[in-house]
């Protein structure tokens, strides 16, 4: 398998790279034992063993290059950092280890370059190309093993579920985090083995996966920083692995798998949320409002994602297109949910800076995925579609950037929230932080609510340091100064001695 894979990707070297299969299981089997001797431990004589074994695989699957002479540098430079840290684990120690047995590796297995430069840089690549190299050699694996020469009738089947399956699990967890009621479905399924999975302990595998790659699969000198500009016929959409996993039938069988999902997410909002039936017992309308508001959002950006990808693949059957266009539409009624949801969560406990930001954020996403249903009735590429959001997204923040943002929350929280009129207290330290130009919806509340001794107190010290610090004519702006207008025409509580 290791002839199969270009040397731009995987720095073949002839009698020194080791075979992609030992090594990738050699790897593994080494990140699952960093696992259980780092994970949430403390370091120790471990991390030399450790070092020892993952020197001692290196050198058996990237065999040594010829000559006595390379031992004696390599051996004494790993002598010494393992002696290093089995006195002690320093920051110091932690700092030095990495770079010495990754020189030393080089040097033995005859990837040393000649040059002080060439050789910091095969070392610096050794230690940060770790993740992008393991993922060049797993497609450069996996284009080997889904070529249809080598390819079992089997593997074709597997590869049309993978992303229906894949895909839909995500779409699954977002969904249930989001809904309450699917949540409480699926706390009764049997799946209390999944309380037992430390996902703290599967990211440190993976982290140390790829992190070690480098050390098991030692490069050519030079591949690693070598920048090779990919043939048009490498393009990811030409790819054979992303031709197989998004295959006509895998995309008739996600968007049909994606379209149920979505359609049950649907029913119950329509039912619960846009119809007000009562929701089940446990269930609260805040809870099922504030809950799925920002993960909905997240499952349309990544519906939008894969409905990109798809419509990239060559000759789009017209029943692709169809699910696609469903899809979308059933996208944008999630979204508009979601916004719904976050205006009965705004209803019951008032408007935040976040929450205004949130409703603008789930707009623009709307909006994105109407215009993908604008890209397939014109014809348009991608690229067009980008442009189109981008120029949405100028228009919506130029847009916000004429609101008084301060003033619009406050008079939403002081004449229409349910704070007010439901007998709750107003948050006036979310008011006051908010700045001076709520002093006019203030003084309307006064105005209507009697006066009120701390909202008084509140009022006339926003005032005063706003005068205060507006004295300098470079500060000057229209905002500022009908906001000085009014001030000057509702002076009461305000100590205007000096001010202008």
């Amino acid at each position: 398998m290791t002839d199969t894979i270009p040397v731009t990707t995987a720095g073949a070297m002839p009698g020194g790279d080791a075979p992609a299969l030992p090594a990738g299981i050699a790897v593994a089997g080494l990140a699952t034992l960093a696992t259980l001797l780092f994970y949430d431990a403390p370091l120790g004589v471990d991390l030399a063993a450790f070092l020892a074994l993952l020197c001692a695989g290196s050198l058996l699957l990237n065999p040594p290059a010829a000559g006595a002479g390379r031992w004696v540098p390599a051996a004494a430079g790993l002598t010494a950092v393992l002696a290093l840290l089995t006195e002690a684990v320093t920051p110091l120690s932690l700092l030095l280890f990495p770079p010495t047995v990754a020189a030393c590796l080089l040097h033995l297995t005859g990837r040393w370059p000649a040059s002080a430069g060439d050789r910091a840089r095969s070392v610096g690549a050794m230690l940060v190309q770790g993740p992008p190299r393991l993922w060049r050699d797993g497609l450069a694996a996996l284009e080997w093993g889904v070529s249809g020469a080598r390819r079992p009738d089997f593997v074709t089947l597997a590869a049309r579920w993978v992303l229906p399956l894949g895909l839909g699990l995500v779409f699954c967890l977002l969904l249930t985090t989001a809904n309450p009621i699917l949540d409480s479905w699926a706390s009764r399924l049997p799946l209390d083995f999944l309380s037992g999975i430390d996902a703290g302990r599967v990211v440190f595998w993976m982290v140390a996966l790829a992190l070690l790659w480098p050390f098991i699969r030692i490069a050519s000198p030079g591949v690693a920083m070598a920048r090779v500009d990919a043939p048009a016929s490498s393009r990811w959409r030409d790819h054979p692995v992303a031709a197989l996993l998004l295959s006509p039938a895998a995309l008739v069988r996600a968007l049909i798998l994606f379209n149920a999902l979505f359609a049950m997410q649907s029913a119950l909002d329509a039912y619960y949320l846009w119809t007000g039936h009562p929701l089940p017992p446990g269930v609260t309308h805040a809870a099922y409002a504030h809950q799925g508001a920002y993960p909905l959002v997240l499952t349309a950006l990544l519906a939008a994602l894969f409905v990109l990808a798809a419509l990239d693949r060559p000759m789009v059957s017209p029943t692709v297109r169809h699910l696609i266009v469903a899809w979308v539409a059933q996208n944008i009624v999630l979204v508009l949910s979601a916004m719904l949801r976050l205006a009965g969560y705004v209803h019951a406990y008032s408007l935040t800076v976040l929450r205004l930001a949130a409703f603008l954020w789930m707009a623009l996403v709307a909006v994105g995925l109407v215009l993908i249903l604008v890209r397939m009735a014109l014809g348009r590429s991608n690229r067009w579609l980008v442009g189109a959001n981008l120029a949405a997204a100028v228009i919506l923040l130029y847009g916000a950037a004429w609101m008084n943002i301060p003033d619009t929350i406050a008079h939403f929280n002081l004449m229409y929230s349910p704070l007010v009129w439901g007998g709750r207290d107003v948050d006036w330290a979310y008011l006051v932080r908010l700045g001076p130009q709520t002093i006019p919806t203030m003084d309307t509340y006064l105005a209507l609510h009697g006066p009120d001794q701390a909202v008084q107190a509140a009022r006339t010290e926003l005032a005063q340091s706003f005068l205060s610090h507006r004295t300098d004519w470079r500060s000057w702006t229209l905002r500022d100064q009908r906001l000085k207008d009014y001030l000057a025409a509702h002076p009461d509580g305000i100590d205007h001695k000096g001010q202008p």
